[in-house]
């Protein structure tokens, strides 16, 4: 009663309870103690004026779903929105990076369900990555496309052929995820990889063979 008390004195925009396991001393597979429990948040929200978010961790099998849920559906039933928040498994020949999280709407009553965010942590926050939302994907992707491009171009000068291939040791978005302005691009090789796709899907690149032995490598432009 008196965290609800305090809450209509202070008026905060948003009451975080963390965590779950603190706060409710129930059974999490009874759905009368869960759905009676997200009767109290509902009050406390209402004291506040603001929301009031739930933290919990899911259990093993929340995880291995990928539902990041823990006890009964309920949980997932008896909340307006819900969110998770995981780490994000490194793509094959990537360091893992473990300040990037990434958040799943998995909920949202009153409205769409999100698009999900990657996360950067910086100074005590999870900060949002640039390109997640639709224009900033939009945008990122614009960016990855000519990177890559103004990158062949470069190294076609040099004489440095390079390939399309992911068994090659010349696989171009690995090499460009080692160019400098590359490493300015979230997630480098795998956003070089999709512009690569993209290239080829809009006849901006293609394969061409050189050499008597019928090498292969990329080039600029359509396919003649």
């Amino acid at each position: 009663m008196w965290v609800r008390s305090m809450a209509g004195d202070l008026r905060p925009k948003n009451v975080s309870i963390d965590t779950l396991s603190r706060a409710f001393a129930g059974n999490e597979i009874d759905r009368t103690q869960v759905y009676a429990f997200a009767m109290h948040m509902q009050a406390l929200a209402m004291a506040a004026g603001g929301s009031v978010t739930v933290l919990s961790h899911p259990s093993l099998q929340g995880i291995a779903s990928g539902s990041g849920i823990s006890g009964s559906t309920a949980w997932h039933g008896a909340f307006r929105f819900r969110q998770y928040l995981t780490g994000i498994k490194p793509e094959a020949g990537e360091q893992p990076d473990n300040d990037l999280r990434q958040l799943e709407f998995k909920k949202n009553q009153y409205g769409p369900i999100g698009e999900t965010i990657i996360l950067r942590y910086r100074d005590g926050l999870f900060l949002p990555m640039p390109g997640t939302s639709s224009l900033e994907a939009a945008a990122v992707e614009q960016a990855a496309d000519e990177l890559f491009l103004k990158l062949l171009a470069r190294f076609a000068d040099q004489g440095r052929n390079l390939s399309h291939s992911t068994h090659s040791s010349n696989y171009a978005p690995r090499i460009f995820a080692d160019e400098p302005e590359a490493k300015k691009l979230p997630r480098g090789k795998l956003a070089l990889e999709q512009a690569m796709n993209r290239l080829f899907r809009a006849q901006k690149i293609h394969v061409e063979t050189y050499g008597r032995h019928a090498y292969e490598r990329l080039a600029i432009g359509k396919k003649p």
